[in-house]
């Protein structure tokens, strides 16, 4: 899914050019009908999707006992693409079937089941066969005028039942007609929430729905039939934060509330609405994606969730699909995307109802290629294929989820070659049809083929986890109690791994649910460095924060692991009926110091341009002895920023610092503050360029760089200089500050009042702040 910055502009705002772009046409028959299954010859819409602007007209071509084009309209934009619809009519065929033609100014092209041409269509359209209902989706859907229809991949039986609670759970009363390798049924009286399995025979086999959207594990994995249009959404068409843009926290729904927690439900494990009930916290703390770790059912109540019986039914012990979209929906409308952990390089050894689903070994290879986990899917088959990947754009229409990491990419491609392909074509789709949405692997260890682009051979992921950023960074933390760090690993993992290796190609991280998992040998860093309860002496507290800004400030996307930003010590433990690893909200009191600093640090992130993923690197003092690395970010609007951070258990005082600009630095960080729990060991609000060249620079500055320090400057202008005593409001104190230094002329300083840097606190320092009275600042 590799889109460079310069293709989102373009596909954002695709010109009306005589050139149908191709790449932003879509139209997935079993998604794009309302309503969603047409029956009985009513009248239909057929939907697809385009470039924004991209069109000037378009027509559904319909063969209806002769060929009939039906104008298409625009109905809505959707993030980068716009929706068009057009109405057919009702029939008394049986059967019907369509292509789309696409117009833009001059040019004329066509959409059918084989993709895009520039002639009219041969391969015979879209088919709605009003007699069979070959044409419904898999799994169950509600039908207007109610009902529902069943439709199920089971190639060897003879015949198929659906068996449910509309019919007292009979083997017989409601048979299904065999179309192919699918059975098919219309039930009248089938209606929604219902729960229901089909029975194969011969051998009387009774089976969940494989495309089940919703499974009860207490009631013998029922499926239960599910509208899609039930839920009433809220929060419109929600925009996707860039990549560059990303700050992301892992989340495991089973065990992020409850504990000492006054705002949760108190229900073990927690509820995706225990989620949603920590909108707030999210909000204060700055990030804007969730990443939940896997959420598809899986055995048991409790699980770390890579152990899943489904790729279509979120787990039902978290709340039922409306409490998903639910939570989905209140982050949304904070400004918070929501990502999903997806797991397809295994399925759970125990409860897996795919196994031998329809008495038959369908859904695996005979025998079964086998990984540390789990049986792998077979990637080879088409159907199976399609479960996979029909299964992604579910969660991203239905629920709107904004992407997805992959689990163990590695392993994705380590036993069929196909996993590859596969995996390429999760890609291709997602950028067809969602180009803003993102998708990360978990490729360990890192390759760079894994996101280099499908059109280069690669997988086209957007991004991977850096998995020797983690490694190093990690080690050389461990390493500052022996105090022989090696700060040229660190250089070289903000530097990143190369083409595809670095900016946002990379996410960076220092502990998610891995490194933090004891069952696995893992624990807390704070743990590892302060052994002792309640593991917070000053050498947990600075490492952490020291290790935590290096993840936001280096090049990549930043993620951290839930309860990291109050010093949580609980391991991941993927929960248990006790909820004694759940993570611990009275810590976020305990050390509020923690919280403010993991604040403040994504506010510096988010409101300087040069900390984005993709801004310049380049670090210029590497010094070995003294334990100190710096380096500085920056990108083409003139935003500068200077990092150091000191791995030393040494207070380093006036150390000398090349520094890429003449003039003032603002300190915008300092981890050591007393504010976040340090030493107060700092430089103020600012320093000077007063020293002559060094490192490769014509100017330097003296600093104060306090012991575990991480010290973040920004060149020149603050990004609010009217606060001058930066609190993150311009108040009454501000202006006090200004009115205790007015009318000092030649020499006056900043701390004075002097705005503008004129010299003088003068008439224009307090137009100034006036002007701006009120306002908060970053």
């Amino acid at each position: 899914m590799i889109v460079t910055q310069l293709a989102v502009l373009i596909l954002f705002f695709a010109p009306s050019d005589n050139n149908v772009e191709w790449d932003g046409i879509s139209h997935v028959a079993w998604q794009d009908c309302r309503p969603i299954c047409p029956m009985g010859g009513e009248s239909f819409q057929v939907r697809f999707q385009t470039y924004r602007n991209d069109l000037t007209t378009a027509r559904v071509m319909v063969d209806d006992d002769g060929p009939v084009g039906y104008e298409a309209a625009w109905l809505e934009d959707r993030g980068p693409y716009a929706v068009w619809g057009a109405q057919i009519p009702a029939t008394s065929s049986t059967t019907l079937s369509y292509y789309i033609e696409l117009t833009d100014g001059s040019d004329t092209d066509y959409y059918s089941v084989n993709g895009m041409s520039e002639n009219p269509p041969t391969d015979g359209g879209f088919v709605i066969d009003y007699d069979t209902l070959s044409h419904a989706p898999l799994g169950s859907t509600q039908v207007s005028g109610g009902g529902t229809v069943f439709k199920v991949w089971a190639p060897h039986p003879t015949s198929a039942y659906v068996a449910g609670q509309f019919n007292g759970w009979s083997t017989t009363a409601n048979p299904m007609t065999s179309h192919g390798d699918y059975f098919v049924a219309y039930i009248p009286n089938a209606s929604d929430r219902q729960m229901y399995k089909y029975v194969f025979q011969p051998g009387t086999v009774w089976k969940p729905d494989a495309r089940a959207k919703s499974l009860n594990p207490g009631n013998n994995y029922n499926s239960h039939i599910e509208d899609a249009f039930r839920y009433d959404w809220e929060s419109g068409d929600f925009p996707t934060p860039a990549f560059e843009d990303m700050i992301i926290y892992e989340l495991h729904v089973g065990t992020f509330a409850g504990r000492n927690d006054p705002v949760a439900s108190g229900s073990i494990p927690a509820t995706y609405r225990d989620v949603a009930a920590h909108v707030d916290h999210f909000v204060e703390l700055g990030i804007n994606v969730v990443e939940l770790m896997p959420i598809t059912e899986f055995p048991w109540d409790f699980s770390a969730g890579y152990n899943p019986v489904s790729q279509w039914a979120p787990e039902w012990k978290y709340g039922d699909p409306d409490d998903l979209k639910y939570m989905i929906d209140v982050l949304h409308a904070n400004g918070i995307a929501v990502m999903l952990d997806v797991v397809w390089n295994h399925f759970s050894p125990t409860d897996n109802y795919l196994w031998y689903y329809d008495g038959s070994q369908i859904y695996f290879d005979d025998p079964a290629v086998d990984t540390p986990w789990g049986a792998q899917a077979d990637f080879d088959n088409p159907e199976v294929r399609s479960y996979l990947l029909d299964s992604a754009l579910y969660w991203l229409e239905e629920f709107r989820v904004d992407g997805f990491r992959m689990d163990a990419t590695d392993f994705m491609n380590m036993y069929q070659g196909s996993g590859w392909g596969l995996m390429q074509s999760f890609n291709d789709s997602i950028d067809n049809r969602w180009i803003n949405k993102i998708a990360i692997a978990e490729q360990l260890p890192n390759d760079s083929w894994v996101t280099r682009p499908t059109h280069l051979g690669g997988a086209g992921f957007d991004s991977q986890w850096h998995d020797a950023f983690t490694d190093n960074l990690r080690q050389e933390i461990i390493d500052c109690a022996y105090g022989n760090p090696e700060m040229w690993k660190i250089r070289d993992i903000i530097c990143g791994g190369g083409t595809y290796l670095n900016g946002r190609y990379v996410m960076n991280y220092l502990e998610l649910h891995d490194e933090i998992w004891p069952s696995s040998g893992g624990q807390r860093l704070v743990k590892t460095i302060d052994p002792t309860y309640p593991h917070d002496d000053i050498y947990a507290k600075g490492r952490i924060k020291l290790a935590q800004g290096l993840v936001f400030f280096s090049p990549g996307i930043p993620m951290i692991h839930q309860g990291s930003e109050w010093l949580e010590y609980t391991g991941f433990g993927a929960g248990n009926p006790s909820g004694d690893d759940r993570i611990n909200w009275a810590l976020k009191t305990v050390y509020a110091p923690i919280f403010e600093y993991f604040r403040d640090a994504i506010a510096v992130r988010k409101n300087n341009g040069a900390l984005r993923a993709d801004a310049e690197v380049n670090v210029f003092h590497v010094n070995d002895g003294g334990n100190v690395i710096a380096f500085h970010r920056w990108d083409y609007a003139g935003n500068d920023v200077v990092v150091v951070a000191n791995f030393s258990d040494t207070d380093h005082t006036t150390y000398q610092l090349g520094l890429p600009q003449n003039g003032t630095w603002y300190e915008l960080l300092n981890s050591q503050a007393g504010e976040y729990d340090g030493n107060g060991l700092g430089n103020g609000d600012s320093v000077e360029t007063t020293g002559g060249a060094y490192d490769g620079f014509a100017q330097s500055a003296f600093l104060t760089i306090p012991q575990m320090g991480l010290l973040v400057f920004r060149y020149n202008d603050p990004p609010c200089p009217e606060d001058l005593n930066r609190d993150g409001e311009i108040n009454l104190s501000d202006l006090a500050q200004l009115l205790g230094g007015y009318g000092i002329t030649s020499g006056a300083n900043y701390e004075d009042g002097d705005i503008d840097r004129d010299g003088d606190v003068d008439l224009s320092d307090l137009a100034q702040l006036l002007g701006v009275y009120g306002e908060s600042c970053p």
